[in-house]
């Protein structure tokens, strides 16, 4: 058995991670480029989009209230997007990248004119609050925003970017709770959930029995550790690969696109598939509206010649129009998924 040579850091993203697939947990926590040494991640425009807006938010916490009211979180998204610009962010076009953006603006604005920015907040810490679980682990976190309520006490409040809702099982709240209650002195008297897309102002939860998260935290913990030491990282799904860790197989497979480095020193990734390449064929110009139509008829096997009455030599025209447009717009790794994706119409 492998004995640890450091401390196991764990947190909300870690369990979460591991439980819903070990060999994720793995990508995401261990595993390193080995051409650079870098942790990695598959970019995608939700995780991009919620990225964006804690960066926002995040600026925030370092100006004094009455500083607050006036700050603008939707220009602050307009310079801190750069970093996430196509590819960059996982768009595979400028019309999805835009969409995502909006969603961004929307819900900042809700940010903009709340209450809670005229209240007092902790600042963020250098370093993460953490406490030890046992003599090899420690739960770590990051919290979102906590408030400091008139009575001195806090608030904890978690930003939800997507649109569902967090399981009532969830122990994201109450890993917050046990590290608010270990790193600082004032009561953690609410915890909330402010999800973004829906509401204009957070959702609080019961504190609830702390004492049995704990345990349920430190069980997991002890999970994680022990697939550590037995370097034991294995995909439990009846397919070759799961839904969660079969797009960071793709990195080692060389399927997916190296983009860049970000500034957490992480390699990203990009990664095609056949349906966000028919996406980005619909939402880009190079096909005119009758191109995509005849695409589109193609897709679904459909007879060109009969739909829309053309004969046999104009439909083999305009098919190979619209092959050699898309030879000359795809990159090769859409192009493949393209392919791919035909194949499965028998076309």
């Amino acid at each position: 058995m492998k004995k640890l040579s450091k401390k196991i850091q764990i947190s909300y993203s870690a369990i979460k991670d591991f439980d819903n697939c070990s060999r994720l947990y793995y990508f995401t926590n261990i595993y390193r480029n080995p051409k650079t040494g870098n942790r990695v991640q598959i970019v995608n425009p939700y995780i991009s989009l919620g990225s964006a807006v804690h960066d926002a938010i995040d600026e925030l916490l370092d100006l004094a209230p009455s500083k607050r009211i006036n700050a603008s979180l939707t220009r602050r998204l307009e310079k801190i997007w750069e970093k996430y610009e196509g590819k960059k962010g996982g768009f595979i076009s400028r019309k999805q990248e835009l969409e995502f953006k909006k969603r961004g603006i929307k819900m900042l604005k809700k940010v903009e004119g709340s209450e809670m920015l005229s209240r007092r907040s902790l600042k963020r810490e250098k370093e993460l609050p953490r406490m030890p679980l046992s003599e090899d682990i420690d739960l770590v976190g990051s919290f979102d925003w906590i408030e400091v309520l008139p009575d001195n006490s806090l608030h904890i409040i978690d930003f939800k970017t997507g649109r569902g809702r967090e399981n009532k099982k969830s122990l994201q709240l109450p890993i917050y709770y046990i590290l608010a209650k270990n790193n600082y002195s004032q009561k953690v008297k609410k915890l909330s959930y402010w999800y973004l897309e829906d509401k204009s102002e957070p959702t609080s939860k019961e504190i609830g029995e702390i004492n049995n998260s704990l345990s349920e935290i430190k069980d997991k913990a002890d999970e994680i550790k022990k697939a550590i030491e037995r370097s034991e990282f294995l995909c439990n799904s009846h397919y070759p690969r799961c839904f969660w860790c079969r797009k960071y197989e793709s990195i080692i497979s060389g399927r997916a696109e190296f983009i860049s480095t970000d500034e957490r020193g992480k390699d990203l990734y990009y990664l095609t598939n056949g349906e966000e390449v028919i996406r980005k064929i619909n939402d880009e110009d190079f096909l005119n509206d009758k191109e995509k139509k005849i695409l589109q008829i193609r897709m679904n096997n459909g007879d060109i010649k009969e739909i829309l009455k053309m004969s046999q030599k104009e439909t083999e025209k305009i098919v190979l129009n619209i092959k050699e447009k898309i030879k000359d717009n795809l990159s090769s790794k859409e192009l493949k998924a393209f392919i791919k994706e035909l194949s499965k119409s028998d076309i």
